[in-house]
């Protein structure tokens, strides 16, 4: 049988180059078992590693001093052993490493640790940090070592140097904006201060906008609260405005009244005191819980008091709000009293024309034509200023006869 002193130059450099890759897999093995803290895989990859080195050992000596007396004892007696028994050995030693590298590396892979924990903490968006009470950090991750340095142009080397220089919960860095949260937290009877900075870019941006859109609705509130107590205010100019029309409406019809009384008539006389009785009390009553047929009543009493008849050519139009009737109303004496006072009319026609936007309605009287220049004054410029806040429209038209216009815009929600 052949010895493996008896193999070639080259076969002997095989078997060397074999227990070199054998070294190399078992130091790598010892290595990963040594970082994982696996320390019983690390001797073993030590006592694979040791016959290895031997016998790589062996084939440089025999390399170096084959047929010289400074070839070692050991040498000569491994050398003359059979070259299968040492292609046995390497085979055994090979199998025994591999299986040891692939164990170590599966281990590593499926497999918690504290380098499996650094590792996938270093990739996590946010940053953390724990330190002894004497500053010493005994873990930070790659965010906030970044953070450290963009904050305090400094490494990361004492927790609480670090946790001085953070003045504010929420900081800004690099466009970022970071919320740092500290705490003092208990690990195997030792207190560790422990601090997490969290990337709150998109919730802070949110928040600003809530922010502002709070403002603007605040605003808006404001500006309503305003409009609303202008709107209190307009209502009562309005009433006051509709107060004095009433005041003046009546005060005419009860002047005219009686000075076209005949003051030998007792009869006459009973009447305009009961006239001034009935207009006292109905000075007393609120114009807006005034009923249509009311309203009538007291114009068709005014027109007979003032000795004009009034016609109605058709009746009052559906459409009308309880507003655009009182309205009307108002113009209605007001026209009853000057077409008396200023044209002697003796006769009212009222009639009413309706189109989409609109309902038109005309006060014509028989009385004589006004030579000049019609103008509101008195009673019709306060009438005139009502109907423009209802949106409504007060004019004349002068033809053959005088007519008194007082335009209404359909579905008008005013008041």
């Amino acid at each position: 049988m052949i010895s493996f002193a008896l193999l070639s130059p080259l076969a002997r450099a095989l078997f060397a180059l074999w227990a070199l890759l054998l070294c190399l897999t078992n130091i790598g093995s010892a290595s990963i078992a040594a970082v994982k803290k696996r320390y019983k895989l690390t001797v073993l990859a030590f006592l694979l590693f040791v016959p290895v080195y031997t016998m790589w050992q062996v084939i440089f000596d025999l390399s170096l001093f084959k047929g010289t007396p400074d070839i070692a004892a050991a040498t000569e007696t491994l050398c003359n052993i059979s070259w299968l028994i040492w292609f046995a050995a390497f085979a055994v030693l090979s199998v025994c490493a591999g299986l040891l590298l692939g164990y170590n590396i599966k281990y590593d892979r499926t497999n918690l640790n504290s380098g499996t924990i650094k590792l996938y903490l270093d990739k996590m968006p946010c940053g953390i940090c724990c330190w002894r009470e004497n500053g010493r950090v005994l873990f930070s991750n790659i965010c906030m070592n970044d953070l450290c340095v963009a904050i305090t142009q400094k490494q990361l080397l004492n927790g609480n140097h670090f946790h001085d220089a953070i003045k504010d919960d929420i900081i800004s860095v690099d466009d970022k904006v970071w919320r740092f949260v500290s705490r003092k937290i208990t690990v195997d009877g030792e207190q560790i201060y422990e601090m997490v900075a969290s990337d709150i870019t998109n919730e802070y941006a949110k928040t600003q906008a809530l922010e502002s859109d709070k403002a603007e609705l605040s605003r808006l509130n404001n500006e309503l609260r305003e409009y609303y107590l202008s709107i209190d205010d307009s209502v009562k100019r309005q009433e006051i405005l509709q107060a004095k029309m009433n005041i003046h409406d009546e005060m005419n019809r009860l002047m005219l009244s009686t000075a076209a009384a005949d003051k030998e008539d007792s009869k006459a006389l009973d009447n305009i005191f009961s006239l001034w009785e009935q207009n006292a009390l109905l000075l007393c009553l609120d114009a807006e819980n005034k009923s249509n047929q009311h309203q009538t009543a007291a114009v068709e009493s005014l027109a007979a008091a003032l000795g004009i008849s009034v016609i109605w050519n058709s009746a009052l139009p559906e459409e009308l709000s309880e507003k655009q009737k009182e309205l009307f109303f108002f113009t209605l004496q007001e026209a009853i009293i000057n077409a008396v006072k200023h044209a002697g009319a003796k006769q009212m026609d009222i009639s009413f024309k309706e189109t989409d936007e609109e309902i038109i309605c005309r006060f014509k009287n028989d009385g004589s034509i006004p030579q000049r220049e019609v103008k509101f004054e008195g009673g019709l410029a306060n009438l005139s200023r009502l109907a423009s806040e209802q949106d409504a429209e007060l004019n004349v038209e002068i033809g053959e006869d005088f007519s008194l216009l007082l335009k209404i815009l359909k579905n008008h929600t005013f008041g």
